[in-house]
């Protein structure tokens, strides 16, 4: 079945006369016919009854017409679609998070990818930094939210927002009604802090301002995930730092408390691969990157 047969099809069907049909698709009326004939044989159905006066639709020919319509209208908007996706004008995002961004001005950015580029779906993935990295890197996405690590150099990105770090401790703690303290005053405690290679921006931003102050931490306790940590610092396993927007969302059994003199922060950026040539990632850079 190609689509000029069924060209002939609908026109024969609208004019329900060969000749007149034949001049509106600017042929003449033996390869109309046989158009009809061919598809006739493809089918196995009489699509008219004909006369030498009169051509009637018959009830297959009725059944089958709306989607002849609706087939030659798909297949003529290819071509317009085809472009829009060149030109980025259609496409899926793919898109990946850290989910303690959701809290912070990033959320504005990631409704706008959402919702405010029209013919873009944006398919979000919730990853660590270090998952989005090696996922641009590899091909699996097209853009990420994420803490770039020092050896971030061969992808390109743009910061977001700056973020300060706190510190948190048990509800308990003896430091817990305080709003302030200096990093050496945590010198007897225990730490809970991810594991290195899942954020290693973080971690490596707080041992840094750690050392700074002339303290050594002492971590016996390096979870996957956020929650895990506040989890064990409201069981009082320990104390541990997490970016201010994150801190502001609360958590009970713990206690959030600013760092006194230089405050450590660290930096959410919007990331992608030079080597990526998405059309939907050149649209989607064109709205977010202004943003920031």
């Amino acid at each position: 079945m190609n689509l000029r047969s069924l060209r002939c099809f609908i026109a024969v069907a609208d004019e329900l006369n060969f000749s007149r049909a034949a001049k509106r698709l600017n042929m003449s009326q033996p390869p109309l016919t046989q158009h009809i004939k061919n598809l006739e044989e493809e089918l196995g159905a009489v699509l008219f009854h004909r006369t030498k006066r009169t051509v009637q639709i018959s009830e297959v020919g009725a059944a089958l017409l709306d989607e002849a319509r609706r087939l030659l209208a798909h297949a003529d908007g290819l071509p317009h679609l085809a472009q829009r996706a060149k030109g980025g004008g259609t496409g899926l995002l793919r898109a990946g998070f850290v989910a303690s961004a959701v809290f912070t001005r990033a959320r504005s950015l990631y409704t706008k990818l959402s919702f405010g580029i029209p013919g873009i779906v944006t398919m979000w993935q919730e990853m660590n930094s270090a998952e989005q990295m090696a996922a641009l890197r590899e091909g699996k996405l097209d853009i990420g939210f994420a803490y770039l690590a020092a050896e971030s150099e061969d992808l390109k990105s743009k910061v977001v927002f700056r973020d300060p770090i706190v510190v948190t401790v048990p509800e308990h703690h003896r430091f817990a009604k305080r709003r302030s303290i200096r990093l050496t005053e945590l010198r007897d405690d225990d730490f809970v802090l991810p594991v290195r290679h899942l954020s290693p921006r973080f971690y490596d931003r707080v041992i840094s301002a750690c050392h700074e102050a002339g303290l050594s931490p002492t971590i016996p306790h390096q979870p996957r995930h956020m929650l895990s940590i506040l989890s064990l610092v409201s069981m009082g396993a320990g104390v541990s730092f997490l970016p201010r927007s994150l801190a502001k969302a609360g958590f009970p059994g713990v206690a959030f408390l600013n760092i006194a003199g230089t405050t450590p922060d660290i930096e959410l950026s919007v990331v992608w691969h030079p080597d990526n040539i998405s059309p939907a990632l050149r649209r989607a850079l064109q709205v977010i990157v202004p943003l920031c």
